[in-house]
């Protein structure tokens, strides 16, 4: 099999494609033949070693990815809300993420069959690709557990005023439809000429400048300040003013947290595989609710060329390398 490898921390450069044994089976582990992963910013700074103090036994050679969809090659034991019967058939189309910060790291998705935990994985419903379906094994759960824990901060969200950053990503693109259908009001900023997009979300569009100026727009929206805020664009303590005193401010950002001020609920996202999630995102996928946006498919050994295209920024949607 195909394998995208780096064997230390760089550029563009490190990454090399090498041919492997496909995996045989492993006790409790079920292997998924990768038929699509996206590529995140977090591979980019997990590929120049800005996250090595976040995995103190990563080894080399070590592979990037976290998000993935592809095809069961094992029978795996599921939880009932994703598979009434308990169990998943090897050949049933599933996606996941594999937790890179945690027992994973350095055992990516950019491989052509992966072994993983049985929780990480859920069905893909017919109308999601699998292309989109890797877009939305991390990034959708992620936006979906930030507002969950805005709503920690802020109670019912329901008539409440929010406002999320990066809302053309993934991850906030997820936030602004969850915050929405549980009755927010809500505020968004997107990227360059992504306006139309985050309007369609549900959302009223803020001018895109910097934290202090989106904080201000919103201000003059709400002069008491909004009730909470979703971070996925941003790493700016200027932000927090745009929230009241007492709300709430999650942070979808990387592990950027403002200091805590004016009595704000402070919370940062750090997702773990959560198999019930998961399948429920990729069923709001396929029913339109969640919006899976691809920009691109490559070969999986384009991926040096997907991470320089990526770090130039001006995307619509993720890149997807595909195999």
């Amino acid at each position: 099999m195909q394998v995208v490898q780096l064997s230390q921390y760089g550029d563009e450069e490190v990454l090399e494609v090498v041919d492997q044994a496909t995996p045989e089976p492993v006790p409790g582990r079920v292997r998924v033949r990768v038929t699509a992963r996206s590529v995140n910013p977090a591979d980019l700074s997990g590929r120049a070693g800005a996250f090595a103090a976040f995995t103190p036994g990563l080894t080399f050679p070590a592979v990037l990815g976290w998000d993935f969809a592809g095809t069961l090659l094992d029978d795996a034991p599921a939880v009932p809300e994703v598979a009434p019967d308990g169990v998943l058939a090897a050949g049933t189309r599933v996606a996941g993420f594999v937790p890179w910060f945690g027992e994973a790291a350095g055992a990516g998705t950019y491989a052509e069959v992966i072994v993983v935990d049985p929780a990480w994985v859920a069905p893909v419903p017919d109308g999601v690709t699998d292309a989109e379906a890797a877009v939305l094994g991390m990034n959708g759960p992620t936006g979906a557990a930030a507002v969950d824990l805005l709503a920690s901060h802020t109670g019912d969200l329901d008539g409440v005023t929010v406002l999320v950053t990066g809302a053309s990503g993934a991850v906030g693109a997820a936030a602004v439809r969850y915050a929405v259908r549980r009755g927010a009001r809500v505020l968004a900023v997107g990227s360059v000429d992504d306006d139309a997009f985050v309007s369609g979300l549900g959302a009223e569009v803020l001018p895109r400048t910097d934290a202090a100026g989106i904080a201000a727009a919103a201000r003059a929206v709400d002069p008491d300040g909004v009730d909470g805020v979703v971070n996925a664009g941003l790493a700016s303590h200027e932000l927090l003013d745009a929230v009241r005193d007492g709300g709430g401010f999650v942070s979808a950002a990387g592990v950027f947290v403002p200091e805590p001020a004016r009595g704000v609920g402070l919370d940062a996202v750090f997702v773990e595989p959560d198999p019930s999630r998961l399948a429920s995102v990729l069923r709001d996928a396929a029913d339109g609710t969640v919006p899976a946006r691809v920009a691109e498919e490559l070969p999986l050994a384009d991926a040096a060329d997907a991470h320089r295209r990526l770090a130039k920024g001006g995307l619509r949607g993720k890149l997807v390398l595909v195999s």
